[in-house]
């Protein structure tokens, strides 16, 4: 199929007459060079972040982060040694919007009586009025493990493509405008119901209000180190230079004593507690058992919580982009239209961050 070619679009800052290919949004002017913006129905306006953080720079952070913490590997950050450290730019979607509506039900509220409590359910209507701006991911992550970007108070400038391409490497897009307005939409409106705290929803009516979806390509870099023959990879914010990601070797010592101290606390308060229960006698009874009861659960969450950190802690992730893997799938299908500048081509998805990395 044929190109198709818009012609005698007029530049507003010369007045020269463009040829406008189908599905380009930013563009210059072939005669004045000014960068030009297109709005249509088949894409959004794409935006990125420039790069403030040098290279060295975030290095450096890199190698500062491998030495903070106590559940790192004991001699970290001297014993690592730089294997590779490259810049990209990753699409995020940012969408930003409001959810308004009512929320109809039960709220549930207990009373005490002669020592005696009761619990009963009282109908509520609550309103729901919430601003989101978030970002979401609009290429497969796996590899970088950066879900989100914090945008406030960054700059922002209608992208040029050739220009990222001469810095770093350029993820392209997966994803679709309508995959990810529905997804947002209903984590944002579930988020809003949840934060009226109705127990039983009889009915609830939401709209999503101002919907505004673009593209942001952000900068990260992305740092590998090597220690004791093993390879990780950090990911440095390329605007203010945070760890976005980072994964490093755990510490065998603190894991040891965190499994044991959890489940020290945890079985201490799951058996001293349960003394009072025994001999307590009347009212005394009822009291010794709400504290058990709280003691118990304390104490179950502090062995859970020591098996975590000694099961887990063979390897430490941390970061500003950390955030749980969605429970449904944010993007359908197995292959994907991608749309950079004027290269069109559908190519398949899994398996797109690595390639990308690797060249």
């Amino acid at each position: 199929m044929a190109e198709k070619v818009l012609k005698g679009v007029t530049c507003p800052a010369c007045s020269g007459e463009q040829d406008l290919r189908e599905g380009v949004k930013t563009f210059n002017c072939k005669y004045c060079g000014a960068l030009l913006i297109t709005k249509g129905v088949d894409g959004v306006v794409k935006y990125y972040v420039p790069r403030k953080i040098q290279r060295n720079i975030a290095i450096q952070n890199m190698f500062n982060w491998l030495g903070k913490g106590l559940a790192k590997a004991r001699g970290l950050k001297t014993g690592s040694k730089l294997d590779d450290a490259f810049l990209v730019y990753i699409p995020y979607w940012r969408v930003r919007a409001d959810v308004i509506g009512w929320v109809f039900g039960k709220e549930r509220r207990t009373q005490t009586v002669n020592g005696r409590t009761t619990t009963y359910y009282v109908d509520v209507e609550k309103k729901i009025q919430k601003t989101y701006d978030r970002t979401f991911a609009a290429c497969d992550v796996a590899e970088l493990g950066v879900r989100k970007v914090n945008l406030a108070g960054d700059e922002m400038k209608l992208v040029n493509f050739e220009e990222l391409q001469g810095e770093g490497m350029l993820f392209n897009i997966i994803s679709s405008e309508k995959e990810i307005t529905d997804y947002a939409k209903g984590q944002f409106v579930d988020e809003a119901v949840s934060s009226v705290r109705v127990d039983q929803i009889t009915f609830q009516h939401n709209d999503l209000v101002r919907p505004s979806v673009t593209i942001v390509y952000y900068p990260l870099w992305v740092v590998r180190y090597i220690f004791k023959g093993r390879t990780y990879q950090v990911v440095i914010d390329g605007e203010d230079g945070t760890v976005c990601y980072g994964k490093a070797p755990g510490n065998n010592l603190y894991r040891a004593v965190m499994g044991i101290l959890g489940t020290a606390i945890g079985s201490y308060l799951l058996t001293f507690f349960g003394i009072f229960a025994i001999v307590g006698d009347g009212d005394s009874l009822e009291a010794a058992l709400a504290v058990y009861v709280v003691a118990f659960i304390i104490g179950i969450a502090a062995i859970v919580w020591g098996f975590k950190k000694f099961r887990y802690g063979g390897e430490v992730e941390e970061g500003t982009g950390i955030v749980a893997p969605p429970k449904k799938k944010m993007f359908g299908g197995k292959k994907s239209t991608i749309n950079i500048g004027n290269i069109t081509n559908t190519v398949d998805v899994v398996g797109i961050a690595t390639s990308l990395l690797r060249r």
